[in-house]
């Protein structure tokens, strides 16, 4: 398995389990101006980029922009609802189950050993639900887990269409253009211009396309079926953030089973990097 491989896709674990901190932060009041906002930080950070990956226009990822838009206007919605704590944990899940199938269904990638493969993934959904259960929520309302279902199911996705035509890299720009384009009508369109939410949602876009570039590095190198699996272990830093900084969490036992939880996702990112 190769090494940079792996290492860039816990560098897009890091980024992807950090890039919601921003807006947390400011309290996700207008989903409209932080998507928006978001679509700022995005382009600004694919613009040094293109200088190496290209300006080239494409379909392929113009498509994987909007898709990731929609999924984290969903992911929006569903942090607004039930926290980040529960949020990431659930889009995780639905992420890693989408993505690789995928891999094996569409892209026919090969594992050394399909059982250890299967078992890894077993161990990374197996280890959710105890980081789920052990955050707090003042009122849990069912419709945000099927926000962050349903943007799992997406966001698991984006990276598909660039994939599929062999432009990952050189659809970078392309993708992080569709995100800035249609983000900014949603920022006019919410007619709120607070400089500290608008800070906040373009840190959010950096980070969010920081992790992108990693996982763009590592998919050729081992695999959606690795690469993006082990990027979606973000949820132990994104709960981090959400018990240790937001205070999602008060209870001794909700740490245990967070530890718990954390042994097994680990487990399995650690297991699947050798299948």
């Amino acid at each position: 398995m190769n090494p940079l491989g792996l290492l860039s896709s816990l560098g897009s674990s890091i980024c992807w389990g950090s890039f919601f901190v921003p807006v947390k932060k400011v309290n996700v009041a207008n989903i409209w101006q932080l998507q928006g906002a978001t679509g700022i930080g995005v382009i600004l950070f694919a613009i040094p980029i293109g200088f190496f990956w290209g300006f080239e226009i494409l379909p392929s990822g113009l498509l994987s922009g909007a898709i990731w838009l929609s999924g984290n206007i969903l992911a929006l919605y569903s942090v607004r609802l039930i926290g980040l704590s529960r949020t990431s944990p659930f889009i995780a899940g639905f992420s890693i189950l989408i993505s690789f199938t995928w891999g094996i269904l569409f892209f026919e990638e090969k594992f050394n050993s399909m059982v250890l493969a299967i078992i890894s993934i077993g161990l990374l959904l197996s280890g959710l639900p105890f980081v789920s259960n052990a955050a707090k929520s003042p009122v849990i309302q069912k419709k945000g887990y099927f926000f962050a279902a349903a943007s799992g199911l997406v966001g698991g996705s984006y990276v598909i269409p660039m994939q599929a035509t062999h432009s990952l890299q050189s659809g970078f720009f392309s993708s992080s253009l569709s995100i800035f384009i249609i983000g900014i009508p949603l920022l006019i369109f919410s007619r709120r211009w607070i400089k500290q939410e608008i800070i906040a949602g373009t840190m959010s876009g950096a980070l969010f396309n920081l992790g992108s570039f990693f996982i763009l590095i590592a998919i050729p190198l081992v695999g959606i079926t690795v690469a993006y699996p082990i990027s979606q272990t973000a949820t132990l830093f994104a709960v981090s953030w959400g018990v240790l900084y937001f205070k999602e969490i008060v209870h001794r036992n909700s740490i245990l089973k967070i530890s718990a939880g954390a042994v097994l996702i680990l487990s399995g990112a650690a297991l699947l990097s050798f299948a």
